[in-house]
């Protein structure tokens, strides 16, 4: 009986073995067969990677001289270069610094510089709304929301019911403005 399991353990050890070498005959022939397309995909693949930690690296190179021009412009705005690079590099920062100099300053004009370089449609709203050109949209329905809470909090109801109403039906802000009218911000 041993002599019979040894045989089958033999024949299935073989078996194993026969599979084995005819798996990697397999994949020869077919690494054979599609080696260009393998090579093509593995430096395809490379390709992929050296772009993307190449365009990682420019965009970090971006911000930070981006950031280092925005610092120079806070403590010396008068610094030309550092403005350029500013507006090159990262016109949406350009804005936030043309808002804070323009709140400083009392001035528009670096606004409109602003608005006319930025492509992103809510910061040239919230360039506009810093402008003073209250326009139809979030930002003036903010803005009639907290000029009703202020008048509120003075106890003048009627004239932050006229603020509340400027505040369109459909707007995200109209329950908020409601609340604050029934319960007269309290």
């Amino acid at each position: 009986m041993a002599i019979k399991d040894d045989l089958n353990y033999i024949k299935t050890e073989i078996s194993s073995q026969e599979q084995f070498l005819e798996n990697a005959i397999r994949s020869e022939r077919f690494i054979k067969k599609n080696k260009k397309i393998i090579i093509a995909i593995v430096a395809a693949a490379v390709i992929a990677l050296i772009a993307y930690a190449v365009l990682n690296q420019i965009k970090s190179s971006n911000i930070a001289e981006s950031n280092s021009a925005y610092t120079t412009l806070l403590s010396n705005p008068n610094d030309k270069k550092a403005k350029q690079t500013l507006i090159e590099k990262n016109p949406s920062l350009f804005a936030l610094y043309a808002i804070k100099t323009a709140y400083d300053s009392n001035s528009t004009e670096i606004l409109d510089e602003a608005s006319n370089l930025t492509s992103d449609p809510l910061l040239k709203q919230i360039l506009q709304n810093a402008k003073g050109d209250n326009s139809d949209g979030l930002l003036s329905t903010y803005n009639s929301l907290v000029k009703g809470y202020e008048l509120l909090t003075q106890n003048k109801l009627p004239e932050a019911k006229i603020e509340f109403s400027k505040i369109p039906s459909n707007s995200p802000l109209e329950p908020i403005a409601k609340n604050l009218e029934h319960y007269q911000g309290k």
